[in-house]
């Protein structure tokens, strides 16, 4: 049974994006940009994908095209209040009318804020919290070449501010993308790490919208979906034997991971999450799969059923396993994985100290996500939860 009480609550599922998806799907962008009426491009990339060639393969599509566009190819991973910013100036400096976002979740990231911005009179900090701002984006199009953030199709946005050392959220409806394509084609030469990583990001995606309380079926559906091929093709991801195959189905798991924590939301894994990115800029995928394992065993007590659901999806337990003894063996199972593709064991190894963790706590136990987590975290226990992986 879902959490939403159908009797007393009103819920929404909403799916905006228009997804393309294929290999050689990338050669249809064109046309999605003509289909949306704008003709003068800001690409948001990052220089890794510049030195990969993927930037420089877009430019010439669109330069073939007869698009105008410009390239802001300078977003680093937690992209900041002033990147934006300076993504913004140049958009605004040359009359871009559209947008494409070319990478992992910081380029779609930064181009929806540009897009915010651009539609919207205020700055960044004004729009933070959900359904801030009334004026929808400029039309955007997000091209994905990772598999784990989902931010392709998301109603959210994550921006940090290091003024005050958070990770900031906004959350509207306007910020789904009007299209996303999703070619497996420019994952083929991702590092294996970065696989890791935002693979195991889309499967906390999926996770946390399923035990949420604000989970529903329409976001079970797709959630679980996703923990069904996250489960069975991220390890081959990550070897040597990734073939397109092995990658679309990634991609559609981190596409449909997007789809439910859009609607089911994210819970206690994010609220630590983010601020780990924030204070000592741990890779939010890696922070992530770190968190997931201890976060589900103190959520035991609260959804055990709902994780024997995901332990069965996952394929470590049976139809016929005892709740508990499923739950017990999503947490192993999701442990196990990990190890198996490679995420640190300890938050040391990232640099990451005893210093900050009060404040980190005081910061996660205080978010919206441990807001809907379905067991609600003390300051304290958050604290303990850093600290058993420190």
């Amino acid at each position: 049974m879902s959490p939403l009480d159908f009797t007393s609550q009103i819920g929404t599922f909403q799916v905006a994006t228009r997804v393309v998806f294929g290999a050689g799907a990338l050669n249809t962008l064109p046309e999605h940009l003509r289909s949306l009426g704008t003709s003068n491009i800001l690409l948001v990339s990052d220089i890794g994908l510049r030195k990969a060639g993927i930037v420089g393969r877009v430019e010439d599509m669109l330069h073939a095209a007869g698009f105008r566009f410009q390239v802001f190819d300078q977003v680093e991973p937690n992209p900041s209040v002033e990147t934006v910013n300076r993504a913004l100036n140049r958009y605004r400096s040359n009359g871009c009318d559209g947008l494409v976002g070319l990478g992992g979740g910081s380029p779609l990231d930064t181009a929806k804020a540009v897009g915010v911005l651009a539609s919207n009179e205020g700055r960044l900090q004004d729009f933070v919290g959900l359904n801030k701002f009334s004026n929808p984006l400029p039309p955007l199009v997000a091209v994905p070449t990772t598999v784990g953030t989902g931010s392709e199709v998301t109603t959210f946005d994550v921006i940090t501010d290091h003024a005050r050392k958070k990770k900031v959220v906004l959350g509207s409806s306007l910020l789904a993308p009007k299209v996303a394509i999703l070619d497996p084609e420019l994952t083929m030469t991702l590092p294996r790490a970065l696989i890791a990583s935002t693979g195991l990001d889309a499967l906390t995606h999926a996770v946390e919208s399923y035990i949420t309380t604000m989970a529903s079926d329409f976001t079970d559906a797709v959630g679980l979906q996703a923990v069904r091929l996250i489960a069975a093709h991220l390890e081959k991801g990550v070897s040597s034997q990734r073939d397109l195959r092995t990658m679309g189905h990634l991609l559609h798991a981190s596409c449909l991971g997007g789809m439910a924590f859009s609607y089911g939301r994210t819970a206690l894994v994010h609220g630590m999450a983010h601020p780990l990115g924030a204070y000592y800029d741990v890779p939010h995928g890696v922070a992530n799969a770190m968190l997931l394992p201890p976060v589900m065993r103190y959520n035991r007590p609260a959804c055990a059923e709902r994780l024997a659901d995901l332990a069965r999806a996952m394929g470590v337990a049976g139809t016929d396993t005892p709740t508990e003894e499923a739950a017990d063996a999503f947490v192993s199972g999701v442990t196990e994985l990990c190890r198996r593709v490679g995420i640190p064991q300890h938050l040391s190894e990232l640099g990451v100290t005893g210093e900050f963790i009060p404040q980190m706590a005081e910061d996660a136990a205080a978010s919206g996500n441990a807001q809907v987590n379905p067991r609600r975290p003390t300051v304290a226990e958050v604290e303990e939860l850093y600290r058993s992986i420190l």
